[in-house]
C-alpha cells in the first residue's frame, strides 16, 4: 500500500484539499478513488509512550554498539523520517500520541527485522502496544515470548476441519511458540487470552496469502531467541 504524509491546502466542511508530499503519487490516484486518511489529533505522547521508546532505544543502542543512547535515538528518529517521507523533525517531549504510536510500532518493526534482542523488562513494556501481534505475526515470533512462533486459531480447528485446507478469512490467529500454544490448549482459549491479554488478528485474505496459512503451506524454522537476561 503506497502511503503519502500530505498537507492539507484547504477544508471547507466534508471537502479536504491536500497537496501530496510526492507527486509521483499522484498517478495512482484519480477522482471516485477510496482512499484511506489519517490524521493526528492533537494529544500530545504520553509518559507510557515515552517510556516504550527509550526503552527499546537502549536495546538498540546495546546491539548495534554505539553506546550513546542520544546518537542511537538521533539515528532511530532520522531513519523513521526518511522511510515515512516527513520533513519536519519531532519532539519525544511534546509529539502528538499518534506520532509517538507511529514511531514505537516503526522501532519494533525495525527489531524484529534487524533481530534486535528485547531484555524481558522492555518485553513486557512493549507488549499489548497496538499493532504488537500483527507485527509478531509478520515476523513469526511468539507474542508472549518473542520466540519463534507457530500461528494458533483463536476459532477451533481440529475435528472435521482440514487446518490446511480450510478458508481463514475472518477468523483470528495468534502468533505463540510451542510451549505457549500447548498452554493456551490447556487452560483454554478465553482463559489465556485473558491472562495474557492478547486478542488475535483479524485474517484478511491479503494476511492469509502472506502468513500462508489455510491452502498455504507453512515452514517452521529453528527457534529465535529474542529475549535475554536483564543486567
Amino acid at each position: 500500500m503506497l502511503q503519502d504524509y500530505s498537507a492539507v491546502v484547504r477544508a471547507e466542511g466534508d471537502l479536504v484539499v491536500i497537496r501530496l508530499s510526492d507527486d509521483h503519487n499522484a498517478k495512482f490516484i484519480k477522482p471516485g478513488d477510496v482512499v484511506e486518511l489519517g490524521f493526528e489529533d492533537g494529544r500530545t505522547i504520553t509518559a507510557k509512550q515515552r517510556a516504550k521508546c527509550y526503552a527499546i532505544f537502549n536495546e538498540v543502542d546495546d546491539w548495534n554498539g554505539n553506546h550513546d543512547r542520544e546518537l542511537t535515538k538521533r539515528q532511530l528518529k532520522n531513519t523513521f523520517l526518511s522511510k515515512n517521507h516527513i520533513a519536519t523533525p519531532f519532539s519525544l517531549a511534546n509529539c502528538s500520541m499518534t506520532r509517538a504510536n507511529n514511531f514505537i510500532e516503526f522501532l519494533i518493526d525495525f527489531c524484529m527485522d534487524m533481530d534486535v534482542p528485547f531484555g524481558s523488562r522492555t518485553l513486557d513494556q512493549i507488549q499489548g502496544q497496538y499493532g504488537w501481534e500483527r507485527t509478531c505475526l509478520k515476523y513469526k515470533k511468539c507474542c508472549i515470548c518473542g520466540k519463534h512462533a507457530d500461528i494458533a486459531h483463536v476459532h477451533a480447528v481440529g475435528i472435521g476441519r482440514d487446518r490446511n485446507h480450510i478458508n481463514n478469512v475472518g477468523n483470528r490467529v495468534m502468533p505463540l511458540c510451542r510451549m505457549h500454544h500447548v498452554m493456551q490448549h490447556k487452560v483454554g482459549i478465553k482463559s489465556f487470552m485473558n491472562e495474557f491479554q492478547v486478542k488475535g488478528v483479524e485474517v484478511t485474505p491479503e494476511l492469509q496469502r502472506e502468513l500462508k496459512i489455510g491452502n498455504w503451506h507453512v515452514d517452521y524454522g529453528e527457534d529465535i531467541n529474542m529475549t535475554r537476561e536483564d543486567a
